[in-house]
Protein backbone atom coordinates (compact mmCIF):
# COMPACT_ATOMS: atom_id res chain seq x y z
CA UNK A 1 0.00 0.00 0.00
CA UNK A 2 0.90 3.44 -0.75
CA UNK A 3 2.69 5.38 2.16
CA UNK A 4 0.78 9.02 2.68
CA UNK A 5 3.05 11.22 4.22
CA UNK A 6 1.37 14.11 6.16
CA UNK A 7 3.45 17.17 6.87
CA UNK A 8 1.80 19.98 8.90
CA UNK A 9 1.18 21.49 12.68
CA UNK A 10 -0.09 19.78 15.28
CA UNK A 11 -2.13 22.03 17.28
CA UNK A 12 -5.00 22.08 20.12
CA UNK A 13 -8.17 24.03 19.34
CA UNK A 14 -9.92 25.38 22.22
CA UNK A 15 -14.01 26.71 21.57
CA UNK A 16 -15.40 29.22 23.84
CA UNK A 17 -18.88 30.51 23.91
CA UNK A 18 -19.56 34.61 23.79
CA UNK A 19 -19.56 34.57 28.05
CA UNK A 20 -16.37 32.22 27.51
CA UNK A 21 -17.82 28.78 28.35
CA UNK A 22 -15.96 25.87 27.23
CA UNK A 23 -17.77 24.27 24.06
CA UNK A 24 -15.47 22.23 23.05
CA UNK A 25 -11.53 21.13 22.56
CA UNK A 26 -10.40 19.34 19.62
CA UNK A 27 -6.67 18.79 18.06
CA UNK A 28 -6.25 21.21 15.18
CA UNK A 29 -4.50 21.33 11.77
CA UNK A 30 -6.71 20.32 8.90
CA UNK A 31 -3.80 18.19 7.83
CA UNK A 32 -3.33 16.37 10.90
CA UNK A 33 -7.02 15.86 11.47
CA UNK A 34 -7.21 14.63 7.82
CA UNK A 35 -4.32 11.85 8.97
CA UNK A 36 -5.78 11.06 11.70
CA UNK A 37 -9.63 9.82 9.03
CA UNK A 38 -7.34 8.36 6.63
CA UNK A 39 -5.47 6.61 9.49
CA UNK A 40 -9.05 5.01 10.89
CA UNK A 41 -9.83 4.19 7.33
CA UNK A 42 -6.63 1.47 7.37
CA UNK A 43 -4.23 3.57 5.03
CA UNK A 44 -0.64 3.70 5.84
CA UNK A 45 -0.33 7.00 7.29
CA UNK A 46 3.00 8.98 8.77
CA UNK A 47 2.37 12.62 10.55
CA UNK A 48 5.66 14.70 9.88
CA UNK A 49 5.27 17.29 12.73
CA UNK A 50 6.64 18.68 16.36
CA UNK A 51 4.69 19.43 19.43
CA UNK A 52 6.25 20.08 23.35
CA UNK A 53 6.98 17.53 25.15
CA UNK A 54 4.08 18.87 27.42
CA UNK A 55 0.85 17.66 28.47
CA UNK A 56 -0.48 19.18 25.52
CA UNK A 57 2.15 17.61 23.33
CA UNK A 58 0.93 13.87 24.58
CA UNK A 59 -2.78 14.50 23.76
CA UNK A 60 -2.20 15.69 19.95
CA UNK A 61 0.54 12.56 20.05
CA UNK A 62 -2.18 10.30 21.70
CA UNK A 63 -4.85 11.48 18.95
CA UNK A 64 -3.13 10.36 16.08
CA UNK A 65 -1.92 6.89 17.67
CA UNK A 66 -5.31 6.03 18.95
CA UNK A 67 -6.38 6.97 15.24
CA UNK A 68 -3.97 4.42 13.51
CA UNK A 69 -1.22 6.90 11.97
CA UNK A 70 3.03 6.63 12.55
CA UNK A 71 4.02 9.49 14.84
CA UNK A 72 7.76 7.83 14.15
CA UNK A 73 8.32 11.63 12.68
CA UNK A 74 6.96 13.53 14.96
CA UNK A 75 9.55 16.07 17.20
CA UNK A 76 9.11 16.11 20.68
CA UNK A 77 10.69 19.84 21.20
CA UNK A 78 11.86 19.96 25.55
CA UNK A 79 12.26 24.08 25.36
CA UNK A 80 8.73 25.57 24.40
CA UNK A 81 5.25 25.17 23.98
CA UNK A 82 2.74 23.17 21.68
CA UNK A 83 0.43 25.17 20.17
CA UNK A 84 -2.92 26.31 21.77
CA UNK A 85 -5.32 28.07 19.57
CA UNK A 86 -8.89 29.54 21.91
CA UNK A 87 -11.36 30.71 19.43
CA UNK A 88 -14.36 33.01 21.15
CA UNK A 89 -17.80 32.41 19.33
CA UNK A 90 -19.84 36.11 17.98
CA UNK A 91 -22.93 36.42 19.29
CA UNK A 92 -24.44 34.06 16.96
CA UNK A 93 -22.32 31.40 18.17
CA UNK A 94 -20.19 30.98 15.21
CA UNK A 95 -16.73 30.47 14.91
CA UNK A 96 -13.80 32.03 12.73
CA UNK A 97 -10.47 32.29 12.06
CA UNK A 98 -10.34 36.34 12.95
CA UNK A 99 -11.65 35.45 16.56
CA UNK A 100 -8.56 32.68 17.33
CA UNK A 101 -6.26 33.63 19.96
CA UNK A 102 -2.55 32.31 19.43
CA UNK A 103 -0.55 30.91 22.27
CA UNK A 104 2.71 28.82 20.81
CA UNK A 105 6.33 28.87 22.14
CA UNK A 106 8.72 27.05 19.05
CA UNK A 107 12.38 27.01 19.52
CA UNK A 108 14.50 28.07 16.16
CA UNK A 109 15.89 24.60 15.70
CA UNK A 110 12.85 22.50 16.41
CA UNK A 111 11.34 20.11 13.32
CA UNK A 112 14.29 18.32 13.89
CA UNK A 113 12.15 15.15 12.70
CA UNK A 114 13.49 11.40 11.39
CA UNK A 115 11.90 12.14 7.81
CA UNK A 116 10.74 8.41 6.06
CA UNK A 117 11.84 6.72 2.92
CA UNK A 118 10.24 8.03 -0.23
CA UNK A 119 9.36 5.49 -2.92
CA UNK A 120 7.51 6.29 -5.87
CA UNK A 121 3.86 7.14 -6.29
CA UNK A 122 3.76 7.95 -2.57
CA UNK A 123 1.56 10.68 -1.58
CA UNK A 124 3.33 13.74 0.40
CA UNK A 125 1.07 16.27 1.60
CA UNK A 126 2.18 19.52 3.07
CA UNK A 127 1.11 23.03 3.46
CA UNK A 128 -0.62 25.47 5.97
CA UNK A 129 1.89 27.95 8.07
CA UNK A 130 4.51 25.06 8.13
CA UNK A 131 4.96 25.63 4.56
CA UNK A 132 5.65 28.85 4.73
CA UNK A 133 7.46 29.37 8.03
CA UNK A 134 11.10 30.35 7.71
CA UNK A 135 11.79 27.89 10.72
CA UNK A 136 10.56 24.77 8.76
CA UNK A 137 11.46 25.86 5.17
CA UNK A 138 14.92 24.91 4.96
CA UNK A 139 14.78 21.24 6.17
CA UNK A 140 10.83 20.94 4.61
CA UNK A 141 12.25 21.94 0.95
CA UNK A 142 15.17 19.58 1.05
CA UNK A 143 12.48 17.03 1.43
CA UNK A 144 9.86 17.94 -0.83
CA UNK A 145 13.26 18.19 -3.08
CA UNK A 146 14.00 14.86 -2.46
CA UNK A 147 10.26 13.81 -2.47
CA UNK A 148 9.58 14.85 -6.08
CA UNK A 149 12.85 13.18 -7.75
CA UNK A 150 11.66 10.05 -5.99
CA UNK A 151 8.63 10.70 -8.25
CA UNK A 152 6.02 10.63 -4.98
CA UNK A 153 2.50 13.12 -5.50
CA UNK A 154 2.73 15.91 -3.97
CA UNK A 155 -0.78 17.24 -2.72
CA UNK A 156 -0.44 21.19 -1.16
CA UNK A 157 -2.75 22.86 1.13
CA UNK A 158 -1.98 26.73 1.11
CA UNK A 159 -2.97 28.44 3.86
CA UNK A 160 -2.29 31.46 5.71
CA UNK A 161 -3.30 32.66 9.02
CA UNK A 162 -2.26 36.45 10.47
CA UNK A 163 -1.40 35.06 13.63
CA UNK A 164 1.03 32.60 12.36
CA UNK A 165 2.40 34.78 9.09
CA UNK A 166 1.84 38.67 9.83
CA UNK A 167 3.18 39.50 6.24
CA UNK A 168 1.70 38.10 3.21
CA UNK A 169 4.37 39.73 0.61
CA UNK A 170 6.87 38.23 2.75
CA UNK A 171 5.78 34.78 2.00
CA UNK A 172 4.96 34.89 -1.12
CA UNK A 173 8.22 33.48 -3.07
CA UNK A 174 7.70 30.65 -0.74
CA UNK A 175 3.95 29.82 -1.25
CA UNK A 176 4.85 29.69 -5.58
CA UNK A 177 7.64 27.42 -4.52
CA UNK A 178 5.36 25.19 -2.89
CA UNK A 179 3.03 25.55 -6.57
CA UNK A 180 5.67 24.50 -8.65
CA UNK A 181 6.56 21.77 -6.36
CA UNK A 182 3.11 20.57 -5.76
CA UNK A 183 1.19 18.15 -8.05
CA UNK A 184 -2.65 19.15 -6.85
CA UNK A 185 -3.26 21.84 -4.50
CA UNK A 186 -6.57 21.94 -2.41
CA UNK A 187 -7.76 25.36 -1.77
CA UNK A 188 -10.62 27.70 -0.21
CA UNK A 189 -11.82 30.48 -1.93
CA UNK A 190 -10.80 32.54 0.93
CA UNK A 191 -7.86 31.33 0.38
CA UNK A 192 -7.11 32.42 -3.04
CA UNK A 193 -9.09 36.05 -2.24
CA UNK A 194 -6.06 36.59 0.44
CA UNK A 195 -3.24 35.07 -1.50
CA UNK A 196 -4.22 36.96 -4.81
CA UNK A 197 -7.39 39.16 -4.47
CA UNK A 198 -9.70 37.26 -6.79
CA UNK A 199 -12.47 36.00 -5.70
CA UNK A 200 -13.64 33.62 -8.24
CA UNK A 201 -11.87 30.44 -8.55
CA UNK A 202 -11.74 30.45 -12.38
CA UNK A 203 -10.19 33.24 -13.20
CA UNK A 204 -7.70 32.79 -10.04
CA UNK A 205 -7.08 29.39 -11.56
CA UNK A 206 -6.18 30.57 -14.89
CA UNK A 207 -4.22 33.68 -13.90
CA UNK A 208 -2.23 32.84 -11.15
CA UNK A 209 -2.14 28.64 -10.48
CA UNK A 210 -2.22 26.69 -14.02
CA UNK A 211 1.24 28.27 -15.11
CA UNK A 212 2.58 25.85 -11.69
CA UNK A 213 0.04 23.25 -11.08
CA UNK A 214 -1.91 21.91 -13.21
CA UNK A 215 -4.48 20.02 -10.86
CA UNK A 216 -6.41 22.76 -8.49
CA UNK A 217 -9.12 21.30 -6.21
CA UNK A 218 -11.34 24.40 -4.88
CA UNK A 219 -13.78 24.13 -2.15
CA UNK A 220 -15.94 27.17 -3.11
CA UNK A 221 -18.26 27.76 0.45
CA UNK A 222 -20.43 30.76 -1.63
CA UNK A 223 -21.83 28.19 -3.87
CA UNK A 224 -21.58 25.04 -1.96
CA UNK A 225 -19.34 22.71 -4.52
CA UNK A 226 -15.97 21.64 -4.93
CA UNK A 227 -14.64 22.20 -8.32
CA UNK A 228 -10.99 19.75 -9.85
CA UNK A 229 -10.00 22.29 -12.41
CA UNK A 230 -7.14 20.68 -14.91
CA UNK A 231 -6.27 22.99 -17.71
CA UNK A 232 -9.34 24.27 -19.71
CA UNK A 233 -11.81 21.24 -18.17
CA UNK A 234 -13.55 21.56 -15.12
CA UNK A 235 -15.81 19.01 -13.13
CA UNK A 236 -17.83 20.09 -10.01
CA UNK A 237 -19.76 18.21 -7.05
CA UNK A 238 -22.67 20.05 -4.88
CA UNK A 239 -22.42 19.89 -1.27
CA UNK A 240 -25.11 20.36 1.51
CA UNK A 241 -25.58 24.22 2.69
CA UNK A 242 -22.59 24.18 5.77
CA UNK A 243 -20.43 21.06 4.80
CA UNK A 244 -17.63 23.41 3.78
CA UNK A 245 -17.72 26.21 6.04
CA UNK A 246 -16.27 23.70 8.88
CA UNK A 247 -12.50 23.44 9.33
CA UNK A 248 -13.35 19.38 10.12
CA UNK A 249 -15.27 19.87 6.87
CA UNK A 250 -12.15 20.73 5.43
CA UNK A 251 -10.04 18.36 7.09
CA UNK A 252 -12.52 15.77 5.38
CA UNK A 253 -12.20 16.79 2.05
CA UNK A 254 -8.30 16.59 1.96
CA UNK A 255 -8.82 13.02 3.55
CA UNK A 256 -11.27 12.01 0.75
CA UNK A 257 -9.26 13.54 -2.14
CA UNK A 258 -6.25 11.77 -0.97
CA UNK A 259 -7.29 8.58 -0.11
CA UNK A 260 -9.17 8.38 -3.99
CA UNK A 261 -5.70 9.06 -4.92
CA UNK A 262 -4.50 6.26 -2.89
CA UNK A 263 -6.85 3.49 -2.83
CA UNK A 264 -7.33 4.31 -7.33
CA UNK A 265 -3.33 4.06 -7.69
CA UNK A 266 -2.70 6.86 -9.18
CA UNK A 267 0.46 8.29 -10.80
CA UNK A 268 1.73 11.48 -10.63
CA UNK A 269 1.65 11.91 -14.36
CA UNK A 270 -2.32 10.89 -14.38
CA UNK A 271 -2.89 13.85 -12.03
CA UNK A 272 -0.92 16.00 -14.44
CA UNK A 273 -3.61 15.74 -16.70
CA UNK A 274 -6.43 13.78 -15.23
CA UNK A 275 -9.24 12.45 -17.04
CA UNK A 276 -12.98 13.49 -16.30
CA UNK A 277 -13.76 10.21 -15.08
CA UNK A 278 -10.65 10.77 -12.69
CA UNK A 279 -11.73 14.10 -11.59
CA UNK A 280 -14.87 13.04 -10.78
CA UNK A 281 -14.21 9.66 -8.66
CA UNK A 282 -12.00 12.06 -7.13
CA UNK A 283 -14.29 14.71 -6.16
CA UNK A 284 -17.04 11.95 -5.15
CA UNK A 285 -14.93 10.77 -2.44
CA UNK A 286 -13.94 13.83 -1.86
CA UNK A 287 -17.27 14.99 -0.64
CA UNK A 288 -18.53 11.54 0.63
CA UNK A 289 -15.84 12.51 3.46
CA UNK A 290 -16.75 15.77 3.77
CA UNK A 291 -20.38 15.29 4.61
CA UNK A 292 -19.22 12.62 6.08
CA UNK A 293 -17.52 14.10 8.40
CA UNK A 294 -19.38 17.28 9.31
CA UNK A 295 -22.10 15.10 10.18
CA UNK A 296 -20.41 12.73 12.55
CA UNK A 297 -19.53 16.30 14.11
CA UNK A 298 -23.11 17.20 15.12
CA UNK A 299 -23.98 13.94 16.38
CA UNK A 300 -20.80 15.08 18.67
CA UNK A 301 -22.24 18.11 20.29
CA UNK A 302 -25.75 16.98 20.07
CA UNK A 303 -24.40 14.02 22.29
CA UNK A 304 -22.85 16.72 25.55
CA UNK A 305 -25.39 19.14 24.99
Amino acid sequence: MKKIICIGECSLDIVLDSGGKTLGTIPGGRIANAAAMMGREGFNVLMASDVCADAIGDILVGYLVDAGVDVTSVDRFTEGRSAVNIYVCGKEETVSVSSMVRYESYPEDAFDIIWPRIDEDDIVVFGGAYALDMRMKARMGKFLSYAKERKAILVYLPGFVNQQNTNITRVMPALLDNFELADVMVTRNKDLETFFGVKTPDACYHDHIDFYCRSLVNIDCTCHRISYYSGKEVSCVELPVGVCSTMLGNAGALAGLVSGIAAAGLTAVQLDTPGADIRENLLKTTAKTAIKTVEEIKEFWQSIE
